[in-house]
């Protein structure tokens, strides 16, 4: 799907002074023709904050662009990459044998747009440091988005690609030969811009009207809970969470399960707007069939099915069948919203969500063996689903159970459960009874080949 460009923002921000020539040296991209140098983007408040509002509607674009990075592909590759989905229609997608060519053509576009994103982002940074003419505020606000765009992006790269070059600057000279970086300096990194980004961003939406598609300051606590379980940061983990959870003037769980992924509802911490502004989500696009009697694009696997408890309301609320020549097919009904909507109902893509922070919580807890805490957190979410306290009651318990409310809660979105069962170690033990042929280093996706065609200093992942 080519990209559609919206009047009122700039959507591509190499904006720079010789943009152009670095951007392409590190990765090939294409600048529009309507590219705005940096002094008049940079002019004033007005225009340096449609500069931020361009990059996020980039990203949003992205997300509606076929075989890119974003809530869509990120979700669906590593969902059949993962134990979550199937693809009738190919059952040979080398996402769901994981056995991707390092020529996979979405890998190459996913890892051009998460470097597009991020030059984007640095190039922003460079503006804001060298204008004069921004009011102390927003230079602060705007800095601190950016500064969390970059930490977000290099996040997704790390836990897809392994070692990954971390590109700080639009230096051409610097970024042309980068080689990649170990994967604990990279996490470094994602946690400076991130607290950086917490001290400054504000702590409403009244940047962008209101609604959740623009991060704040709980955004940035939200991902750092993340960054920091993935790290063993337990005690660091728990306070980021406890700043969400906290809040619970923005925040707090939907009681009604089928007005979770609403736009703007007060579970969401942010979403990506959704394409022109429509309520529907490229994500229920691919997700919903044509009709009842169509055969999904995407279903869901029996093992993913297996693991909802009975009496487990999601497994009724947010899975949906579809019947084709008495072939019944379970499918992931999140999104509920194949095509344009109005009013209330609709939808936007959710990025990060209230539930997130509670089982972080939970599992920080457990690690700590605050026992009670950790049941505590944990039963937030099973209540919710319509299920009794957990009966795990010691740690090795609790995380068996954190891990697999996690399954059930976050399936199908942005990749939680291919990220989780890496970070835990679990995933060979997990994948090798259900994938036929399946090998420990197809954990982490091949570098583009592409790429280390044009960049010597890079190196292939091991098993491609």
């Amino acid at each position: 799907m080519p990209f559609r460009f919206q009047k009122h923002t700039l959507i591509y921000l190499a904006l720079v002074t010789a943009t152009t020539v670095g951007c392409k040296k590190f990765v090939a991209t294409d600048i529009p023709n309507n590219q705005i140098v940096a002094a008049t983007v940079f002019s004033d408040d007005v225009s340096a904050n449609s500069a931020v509002a361009g990059l996020y509607s980039y990203m949003y674009q992205l997300n509606n662009a076929s075989s890119t990075f974003g809530g869509l592909h990120t979700t669906i590759y590593t969902g059949m990459s993962a134990d979550e989905l199937n693809r009738p229609s190919l059952p040979t997608d080398p996402f769901l044998i994981n056995n991707i060519p390092p020529t996979e053509s979405a890998i190459s576009s996913m890892w051009l747009s998460c470097y597009t994103i991020i030059y984007n982002a640095n190039a922003i940074l460079e503006g804001l440091d060298a204008s004069g003419n921004i009011t102390i505020a927003m230079k602060r606000q705007l800095r601190g988005e950016a500064l969390f765009i970059r930490a977000f992006v290099h996040f997704y790269l790390v836990n897809l690609f392994g070692d990954v070059p971390l590109v700080l600057t639009t230096d051409v000279r610097q970024t042309a030969t980068i080689g990649r970086t170990p994967v604990a300096s990279v996490y470094e990194r994602i946690v400076t811009d991130l607290l950086e980004s917490k001290s400054l961003l504000s702590e409403g939406y009244s940047n962008s009207n209101n609604e959740r598609v623009r991060v704040n300051r709980f955004a940035a606590s939200a991902f750092l809970a993340r960054v920091y379980l993935y790290t063993g940061a337990w005690q660091s983990a728990i306070e980021a969470a406890d700043a969400v959870i906290d809040n619970s003037g923005l925040y707090e769980l939907s009681a009604d399960l089928n007005t979770v992924f609403y736009k703007n509802s007060k579970e969401a911490v942010w979403q990506f707007y959704s394409f022109g502004g429509d309520g529907h989500t490229t994500v229920g696009a691919a997700l919903v069939p044509a009709s009842a009697t169509s055969i999904p694009n995407y279903t869901m696997t029996d093992y993913l099915m297996n693991t909802f408890e009975s009496g487990d309301q999601r497994a009724t609320t947010w899975v949906a069948t579809s019947t084709s020549n008495s072939q019944v097919y379970y499918r992931p009904y999140k999104y509920r919203q194949r095509v344009a909507t109005t009013g209330a109902t609709g939808e936007y893509d959710m990025v990060l969500r209230l539930a997130e922070q509670y089982l972080i919580r939970a599992e920080a807890k457990a690690q700590l063996n605050d026992i009670a805490g950790a049941q505590e957190d944990l039963n937030k979410i099973r209540n919710r689903a319509g299920l009794l306290n957990t009966s795990a009651s010691d740690k090795d318990a609790l995380l068996a159970a954190i891990e697999k409310e996690r399954q059930v809660e976050l399936f199908v979105e942005w990749g939680h459960r291919w990220l989780d069962l890496k970070r835990t170690r679990r995933i060979d033990a997990i994948l090798s009874p259900i994938k036929s042929g399946w090998q420990s280093a197809r954990q982490l996706f091949p570098l583009p080949a592409v790429e280390l065609s044009k960049n010597p200093a890079l190196e292939q992942n091991a098993g491609y």
